[in-house]
């Protein structure tokens, strides 16, 4: 007999908005000659199925890895994709962070818009 599995609602973009200020970043990584932006959102490996209902509400094709730092499983949620960053996470996240990580994601947003044109990326666009 097959098991079914209980469909479980996806969170609102307020909620993930929550999870980013305590557990996400807004980054800039250096790569050949430049850097180019990457936004990451870093969970207890117990909490993958979580990352994987923010990946579905947010609509995202990226990939959820997985690995251990310190003895310590964790699951990350990794984008870099300019039209990701554009159509998705700016308009989203816009207005919805509070305190620091809104001042980091005012800072990021910005450097990205004035860089914009200067990315280069190894496999993504």
């Amino acid at each position: 007999m097959l098991e079914t599995i209980p469909l479980l609602p996806l969170p609102s973009y307020d909620f993930i908005a929550g999870l980013l200020t305590s557990t996400g970043s807004f980054l800039w990584v250096k790569q050949k000659n430049s850097e180019v932006p990457v936004f990451q959102l870093k969970m207890q490996a117990g909490d993958h199925e979580l990352l994987e209902l923010v990946k579905s509400k947010l609509r995202i094709k990226e990939s959820i890895h997985q690995y251990i730092h310190q003895g310590r499983n964790y699951s990350l949620l990794l984008i870099r994709s300019r039209k990701t960053i554009e159509t998705i996470l700016i308009p989203i996240f816009d207005g919805r962070l509070f305190g620091q990580k809104q001042v980091q994601f005012d800072l990021w947003k910005k450097k990205y818009f004035e860089k914009k044109l200067d990315f280069v990326y190894k496999k993504h666009s």
